[in-house]
C-alpha cells in the first residue's frame, strides 16, 4: 500500500508540474501565432533555410514546427509545391532540423522548470539544428549522396519500446557517465530519450525540487534530452518524409552526445556566480 501511495503521489507531482507549465505556455503560443510570430520567424529563417540546402518555401514548415510540433510541420509540407521534388538528402535535413527544433515554447518551459534557463535551451537546440543540418548539406553535396527523389514510407519496428528502453539503458549508462552526466540522472535521461522530453522533463522537475539531483547533473541531462529525445515516436513520424534513418537516428545521436560533452565542458569553465546567473534556473532547485 505504501508503494502504491508513493506511485500515485509521484504521478500527481509530475502531472501537476507539467500542467502548470503546459497550459499557460500553449495559451501564449496561440496568442503569438495570432499576432504574426510565424511570419516574422519565417522572415528570419529564410537565409538559414537556403544555407542548409532547402527550397525557400520550407522556411514556413520549419518555423511552424519550432513553434508547435512536427505534425503541424508535416501538414504544411504536404501542401508545398516543392515537396514532390525533394531529394532524400533534403528530407533528411528537414527531418533532422525538426527533430532538433520542435515544440520549443512548451519544451523550453518544461526544461526551465527542471533547472535550465530558456535562453540556453533555445540557443542549444536551434544552434544544434542549424549546425548539424549545415554539416549534412556540405557532406551530401561534397560526396553526392542521397540525391535520389524521396519517397514516403513508414518504418516497421519489430521490438517493443519497453525492451528497447531496457537495452538502451544498459548500453547508454557508461556512455552518459563518460559524457559527464552522473549515474543518478541517467535513468531520467533514458526516459527522455525514449519517451520524450515531457516524460523525462517531468521526472526531472520532481527530482530537482526534492534535491535528489545536483544542478550540474541536471543541466547535463537536460542538454542531452533537449538534443535527442522521443526517438520512437518522433523518428517514426518523420520517416514519412522518406529521409535516411541512419543519419537522423544514428549520426544525429552521435552528434548530440559529442555536442553535449562539449557544452558540459564549456559550461564548467564558468564561475559559480555566472553559472547560476546564465545557465541554471536556481528557483527550480529545492522549491516546494
Amino acid at each position: 500500500m505504501t508503494i502504491f501511495k508513493k506511485i500515485v503521489t509521484d504521478i500527481y507531482i509530475v502531472s501537476w508540474a507539467l500542467f502548470k507549465v503546459l497550459i499557460p505556455t500553449l495559451i501564449v503560443v496561440k496568442i503569438a501565432e495570432m499576432a504574426g510570430a510565424v511570419y516574422w520567424l519565417n522572415v528570419a529563417m529564410a537565409p538559414i533555410v537556403t544555407m542548409i540546402g532547402l527550397p525557400a518555401d520550407m522556411a514556413i514548415v520549419l518555423t511552424t514546427t519550432m513553434l508547435t510540433n512536427p505534425y503541424a510541420g508535416l501538414m504544411l509540407l504536404s501542401a508545398m509545391p516543392s515537396a514532390a521534388s525533394l531529394s532524400v538528402a533534403q528530407t533528411t535535413i528537414i527531418a533532422s532540423f525538426m527533430l532538433f527544433a520542435h515544440s520549443l515554447p512548451v519544451e523550453a518551459a518544461i526544461t526551465r522548470n527542471a533547472g535550465l534557463r530558456v535562453g540556453v535551451t533555445l540557443v542549444v537546440r536551434v544552434g544544434a539544428a542549424i549546425l548539424f543540418c549545415a554539416l549534412l548539406n556540405i557532406f551530401f553535396n561534397q560526396f553526392n549522396v542521397l540525391g535520389e527523389t524521396a519517397r514516403l514510407h513508414l518504418p516497421q519496428f519489430d521490438m517493443t519500446p519497453s525492451l528497447l528502453q531496457w537495452g538502451i539503458q544498459k548500453m547508454m549508462h557508461p556512455i552518459l557517465v563518460l559524457v559527464g552526466i552522473g549515474s543518478r540522472a541517467s535513468t531520467i535521461v533514458i526516459v527522455g530519450l525514449t519517451l520524450g522530453l515531457g516524460f523525462g522533463g517531468g521526472l526531472m522537475i520532481k527530482d530537482v525540487r526534492q534535491g535528489m539531483i545536483p544542478a550540474q547533473a541536471a543541466v547535463g541531462s537536460l542538454v542531452l534530452i533537449n538534443l535527442y529525445h522521443s526517438v520512437f515516436e518522433d523518428t517514426a513520424v518523420l520517416m514519412l518524409l522518406g529521409p535516411s534513418l541512419f543519419y537522423i537516428l544514428v549520426v544525429r545521436g552521435i552528434f548530440s552526445l559529442i555536442l553535449t560533452y562539449v557544452i558540459i565542458r564549456l559550461l564548467a569553465l564558468l564561475s559559480e556566480p555566472n553559472y547560476d546567473r546564465f545557465v541554471v534556473n536556481t528557483k527550480a532547485f529545492g522549491a516546494h
